[in-house]
C-alpha cells in the first residue's frame, strides 16, 4: 500500500515504517506539506498519516484536496496530533472526513490505535493477528538465516514481531549490510519454544535493523506463532 507521511520528525518516521513496513506498506517521506499536496495526484496514495502538530496550517487544505482526489473509503487521511490540539479543530477535522486521529506519541497504545484504523478500512484485515509485540516476548523464540550472497550464517535476536514479519537484529550488524531491500531469504530457520520451523521472508528494511516480511510461512508456523502469541498477552510474568 503507498503510504505518505508527512511529518517532521525522523524519529517518528522510523517508528511508523517499523511498524507498517514489515506488513507490506511502502513509504514517500515529505517534511514539506506544499511539495507532498504537488505530487499527490502523481502519487495515488492509499493512506497519509499528517501531522498536524508539526504542520498546523497545512493539514485543513491538504485533507480537504486529498478529498477531491479521493473519497473517505479510497483514501485514508490519518491526523497526529498532540495533546493541545484543540476541540473545535478536531470538530474540523470530522467535517473534512479524516479517517482517524492518532497521538504524535507513539507508545504501544498509540501503535495499536493506528492499527485498528487501518483495519477498520480494510487495509489490515487480519489486524489483531498483525499486532506487533514487545522483545520482551522474544524469549522463546530464536531466527537465524544464511547470508544470500556469501552463505554464512547470520544470527541475532527478534526486537519486534507479529503475524506478518519481523524486526531482526544480526549479532554483527555489518555482515548483513550488503542485502539489498527486496532480496529475499530462503530456508530461515524460526524456532518456537524449541520446535524448529523453516519460512521464507522478503527484506523490506536494512538499516542495521532488518524489517523481514514472511513471504511463505506454512499453516503449521503459523498456528504455532499464533498459540505462543497469544499465551504471551495473558500470561503473568
Amino acid at each position: 500500500m503507498k503510504t505518505i507521511l508527512v511529518i517532521e520528525n525522523p524519529e517518528t518516521q522510523e517508528k511508523i515504517k517499523g511498524h507498517l513496513g514489515p506488513l507490506g506498506f511502502e513509504f514517500i517521506f515529505y517534511q514539506n506539506p506544499v511539495k507532498a499536496m504537488d505530487n499527490l495526484e502523481e502519487i495515488n496514495p492509499d493512506l497519509i498519516i499528517f501531522s498536524a502538530e508539526d504542520f498546523p496550517r497545512h493539514w485543513k487544505p491538504f485533507l480537504s484536496y486529498f478529498r477531491m482526489c479521493k473519497g473517505r473509503d479510497e483514501g485514508l487521511f490519518i491526523l497526529m496530533i498532540g495533546e493541545n490540539f484543540p476541540e473545535d479543530e478536531a470538530d474540523k477535522a470530522t467535517v473534512l472526513e479524516v479517517n482517524g486521529m492518532l497521538e504524535t506519541q507513539l507508545d504501544e497504545k498509540n501503535i495499536e490505535i493506528l492499527q485498528d484504523i487501518l483495519a477498520r478500512y480494510n487495509l489490515l484485515p487480519e489486524i489483531r493477528g498483525d499486532r506487533r509485540y514487545p522483545s520482551t516476548w522474544m524469549r522463546e523464540i530464536d531466527f537465524a538465516f544464511t547470508h544470500p550472497y556469501n552463505y554464512t550464517l547470520i544470527s541475532g535476536e527478534i526486537t519486534d514481531i507479529s503475524l506478518g514479519g519481523i524486526s531482526f537484529l544480526p549479532d554483527l550488524p555489518q555482515s548483513t549490510a550488503d542485502i539489498l531491500e527486496g532480496e529475499e531469504l530462503y530456508g530461515c530457520s524460526f524456532n518456537i519454544e524449541e520446535e524448529l520451523h523453516s519460512i521464507d521472508v522478503k527484506v523490506v528494511r536494512n538499516n542495521r535493523t532488518m524489517a523481514l516480511r514472511y513471504v511463505n510461512i506454512n499453516e503449521k508456523t503459523l498456528q504455532c506463532l499464533k498459540e505462543y502469541l497469544n499465551h504471551m498477552r495473558y500470561r503473568k510474568d
